[in-house]
């Protein structure tokens, strides 16, 4: 059960067992949430339906098109954001018509990656949208449909790089350490296969070789029209990372007068300082090469690849500072303790408060959207189960500490559809740990996709088909770290042992593994890049800081890990998922 300001009773963990919430949690919560802000009307319906209004309206479609009056409303609306103007005065209300489920997915097997771990021996040290294309033709010709990434959002600007591609600055905008350099690596730029990846080096490089192209280009109309067409998202975004360069990546630790974007101090720094303004200049030029990169390898892939929309973003980050009135930043996003964590996870993340979040139409959450669905084929939902309720802890608490906060999950998953469609994007939400009850059934009547992971449910064979299949993910062991013991512990080695014959090596047990789901019923099948070239360390650790999270590459190209083992034997595995 939920209070008035949307704070649960309690829950219950995996094993069953209730936990309260603690007295001093909820109070601080109902501090957060108490203060609901005045809102225009929003109403939110299904394509194809009709209601009856409650007074006479004028219906407003999206196109500014007129249509008569009426009393009821129209069956025939398009999907999209209209507008109802009562006849008799009032304020106007927002009309959210969404269809009732997202694209289909292709059907097929696939791969997943992680961008920054793909290798080539011309690469500045770094994997990038060439890479992806070149993996997606790859795949392709192999009879791939579908290549899912790591998420592609940007870190700030600074020193040291973020690594996790999960906790971005910002997740509206792209990672210029994407965009891939022409010509000669820079001397001291190391790119040995298999080694480890220094960001903060690699951005220096290519950060100072984007300088020189900006110099070159900066009176090029087309990024400026393209950057006007933005509006004052980009202006914001590039703002803070032009005052990131000047006064570090902690924007609470700024200047007082420069903390909001709102703030005149901000709007005049451009008008009397030429160099900042050169500066926000450059940070928008770098999304639009980084948009246009992305364009050209979505076309270049030849299949449909699939983006990665993360939980939340920095609280030092551009996101929080640019939509700080709507963010609970007293307050982080995790999970309950669990036996995957017997700690419970504080992720790090701000969440958006419901209430202002609704105020505010949901904007920052229909910007994120759009640009995760744009051109992609289709987008990933990081813990799905957050658009439902979110476990809120309290800074300076443990996980035990959190509560559940109900989200508008409806209303959420309106704009999903909505915005999937209009992109002609499927999605996938990840639905692994604690899910409460009624989750997958919404996911499957919106046509999300669920997702199973073999090291999670070992059966296969019971797995429903509106699911993604796959081995692992990045957070769990590679196939090859188990079974030689340097990952996973006694339970996962005793796993993958009893599912294989006796007398296996490690290849052949990658390969029955994933032949085990490719027999699945599941739409769709991805194998980790890290499984089909042999890795034994996975690409992340939760709950460590080391510098090899998130920074191991691959020890060869993509074209030699599919083919050559066991990458070729995992692949033929799946071969009659080709036919399907």
């Amino acid at each position: 059960m939920y209070d008035q300001w949307g704070i649960a009773d309690g829950y219950h963990d995996v094993d069953g067992v209730w936990h309260e919430t603690p007295t001093d949690t909820r109070e601080q919560l109902r501090t957060l949430l108490a203060d609901a802000p005045a809102a225009d009307p929003l109403w939110f319906v299904d394509e194809g339906t009709t209601h009856a209004l409650m007074s006479r309206c004028r219906v407003v479609s999206e196109d500014g098109t007129l249509r008569s009056d009426a009393d009821t409303l129209p069956a025939d609306l398009p999907i999209g954001y209209h507008r109802l103007d009562p006849v008799d005065g009032g304020p106007s209300t927002t009309l959210v018509v969404a269809p009732r489920a997202c694209p289909a997915p292709p059907t097929g097997l696939g791969v997943a990656a992680q961008v920054y771990s793909l290798w080539r021996h011309d690469a500045w040290g770094i994997g990038d949208l060439r890479d992806v294309a070149e993996l997606g033709q790859h795949v392709a010709s192999r009879g791939g449909t579908a290549v899912l990434l790591s998420p592609l959002h940007a870190p700030a600007p600074t020193l040291p790089q973020q690594s996790s591609p999960y906790y971005p600055s910002s997740r509206r905008w792209l990672n210029p350490l994407l965009i891939p350099m022409p010509g000669e690596r820079p001397g001291g730029l190391t790119n040995e296969p298999g080694a480890y990846i220094d960001r903060d080096r690699v951005w220096g490089a290519k950060r100072q070789a984007l300088s020189q192209r900006f110099s070159r280009e900066a009176g090029n109309g087309e990024w400026r029209s393209w950057a006007r067409a933005q509006g004052a998202d980009l202006w914001r975004f590039a703002t803070w990372n032009a005052l990131a360069d000047r006064h570090g990546a902690q924007w609470t630790q700024w200047p007082e007068h420069l903390r909001h974007p709102d703030s005149p101090a901000v709007a005049d720094l451009p008008l009397h300082d030429h160099e900042f303004a050169a500066a926000c200049e450059f940070h928008a030029w770098l999304q639009w090469v980084a948009r246009n990169e992305l364009r050209h390898t979505i076309a270049a892939a030849g299949l449909a690849l699939i983006s990665d929309l993360a939980v939340g973003s920095s609280p030092d980050g551009a996101d929080a500072w640019m939509y700080q009135d709507l963010l609970a930043l007293g307050v982080r996003i995790g999970a309950p303790p669990d036996p995957f964590n017997a700690a419970g996870q504080d992720w790090g993340l701000p969440p958006f408060i419901p209430s202002r979040l609704r105020a505010a139409h949901y904007a920052p959450f229909i910007a994120m959207l759009r640009t995760a669905c744009e051109g992609m084929g289709g987008v990933r939902i990081d813990h799905v189960m957050g658009l439902f309720r979110q476990f809120w802890v309290p800074e300076g608490g443990s996980a035990a500490d959190g509560a559940y906060v109900k989200m508008p999950a409806d209303e959420l998953l309106a704009l999903i559809r909505l915005e999937a469609t209009r992109a002609g994007t499927f999605v996938i939400g990840e639905d692994l740990g604690t899910v409460q009850d009624g989750v997958r059934e919404a996911m499957t009547a919106g046509g999300i996709l669920g997702t199973k992971v073999w090291w999670f449910d070992p059966a296969p064979e019971h797995w429903a088909a509106t699911n993604l299949a796959t081995v692992t993910t990045h957070d769990l062991p590679t196939v090859a770290g188990v079974w030689t013991g340097l990952d996973g512990g006694d339970e996962m080695g005793a796993l993958l042992h009893a599912a294989v014959d006796v007398n296996d090596d490690a290849l052949s047990a990658a390969v029955a593994v994933h032949a085990q789901v490719a027999a699945s019923n599941c739409v769709l099948m991805l194998a980790s890049v890290d499984d089909l070239a042999g890795c034994v360390e996975r690409p992340n650790r939760p709950g460590t800081v080391s510098p090899e999270n998130w920074s191991l590459r691959m020890p060869s190209s993509t074209e030699h890990i599919l083919d050559e083992q066991p990458g070729r034997s995992i692949l033929r595995a799946l071969a009659p998922r080709n036919r399907s």
